[in-house]
């Protein structure tokens, strides 16, 4: 059984781990900013939702195109053209918010950019670790990223929040000054954080490079890679069961949680953040116990995977009749326990499963399958919502159950990691 903190020995994986915490770090300080930024700008929820949408629309387009890149050049030298391209948008927007220069179709197109740059990004830090770890290193190193990135989603939006209190005051024409300086501020910690990662993934050495495909053109490398991820019946399976996730659950959940927390719950807002904390830390657990104790074995994959959907769907369900914030709390924590192991698990899998030459490829298809559907899931489950809350949680949570029911009867998904 290999330590949980053995790939941290490894220098360049031990670089690399850095330089994403600090820069996930930053960009969690960033999306607490950038939205109240709008909104002093504007004075409009609309325009806020508008931005953090323009931002998704490049990120779930090109994100394919960022896994093709990983696959002809790197992922490591498509991380750094990322990260150097989002450090000049960041400093940027610092700079044109500390001389009250800024105008919201700046920020408009400063975010259309930064979403561009993270669907090159993301493909290729998944694509990372195999080239850095040995296949039995790989669900410790997985864990130590999966857990570090849930802290950096708790830790990053406080301190954003703390330094803006902080910096800023109330009242008069101080408050604008006031106001423009500790976002200016905040935009360029954020920039610093940039400077920081660069300079670590610089120092990072691939353990092995596989041997570069037949260069062809970047559409046609998108397209084999579809191609071949679909004649792939296992990750065919895998990547069915993403989406249908996707679809019934995180959009019913996520629209879902803030409304029942509104409308059910006596403690209102703080039930939101509540609920949504037991699952951050839940996930953290599970992080962490995935890369700490013996692995269930590769014959559990996809069992685990359709008892995660079922949970889940349970979850849903769960809120739609009982409506205490402390059950569903404990509930959503022993679900994000769950559902933290069963990402690494999964991970891993498509890690060792996928030839290293198709990887950056693969990890794009599988995370466009997981993030694509999101917004229209949201969308539906808005729209139910709006009709009848409860309907909307009993029929996602309903559809989760049977999809995952589903499964059980499909030999392939049965038996994913094999």
């Amino acid at each position: 059984m290999i330590s949980i903190l053995q790939p941290l020995r490894i220098p360049s994986f031990r670089r690399f781990w850095l330089a994403s915490a600090v820069s996930l770090f930053g960009d969690h300080i960033t999306f607490v900013a950038l939205p109240w930024l709008v909104l002093k700008l504007t004075n409009d929820a609309l325009a806020m939702g508008t931005v953090i949408a323009i931002a998704a629309v490049p990120r779930a387009v090109f994100m394919l195109f960022g896994g093709a890149f990983s696959d002809r050049w790197s992922p490591r030298a498509v991380m750094l053209a990322s990260n150097f391209f989002r450090f000049v948008l960041i400093f940027l927007l610092a700079a044109l918010t500390y001389f009250d220069v800024v105008t919201f179709s700046m920020i408009a197109a400063i975010a259309f950019c930064f979403g561009l740059a993270d669907a090159f990004l993301f493909p290729a830090a998944s694509a990372m670790p195999p080239r850095l770890l040995a296949p039995e290193q790989l669900a410790a190193g997985n864990s130590i990223l999966q857990g570090t990135m849930q802290i950096t989603l708790v830790a990053g939006p406080m301190a954003g929040g703390l330094l803006l209190a902080l910096l800023g005051t109330d009242g008069g024409d101080a408050e604008r000054l006031s106001d423009r300086v500790a976002l200016a501020t905040v935009f360029a910690i954020d920039a610093l954080t940039f400077v920081v990662g660069i300079s670590l993934l610089l120092l990072v050495r691939e353990r092995f490079t596989p041997e570069q495909p037949p260069q062809v053109s970047i559409v046609s490398s998108v397209i084999e890679g579809l191609q071949w991820a679909w004649r792939d019946v296992p990750l065919r399976m895998f990547m069915l069961m993403m989406a249908a996730f996707s679809l019934v659950f995180r959009g019913p959940f996520m629209v879902g949680v803030p409304a029942l927390a509104n409308t059910h719950l006596d403690e209102g807002a703080a039930a939101f953040g509540t609920i949504l904390s037991a699952m951050g830390v839940g996930s953290i657990i599970g992080a962490v116990l995935a890369g700490s104790v013996k692995p269930a074995g590769d014959h559990w994959l996809g069992k685990l995977l359709l008892i995660d959907f079922v949970m889940f769907g349970g979850i849903l369900l769960f809120m739609s009749t009982v409506h205490d914030l402390v059950l569903i709390s404990a509930l959503v924590l022993v679900g994000g326990i769950l559902d933290g192991y069963v990402i690494v698990a999964v991970t891993t899998w498509v890690q060792r499963h996928v030839p290293a030459e198709r990887m950056g490829r693969a990890m794009s298809v599988v995370m466009f399958v997981g993030q694509g559907l999101f917004p229209v899931s949201s969308a539906i489950a808005g729209a139910l919502a709006a009709w009848d809350l409860l309907f909307m949680l009993v029929l996602g949570g309903g559809t989760a159950v049977v999809v995952a029911l589903i499964g059980l009867t499909l030999r392939p998904l049965r038996r994913l990691g094999y």
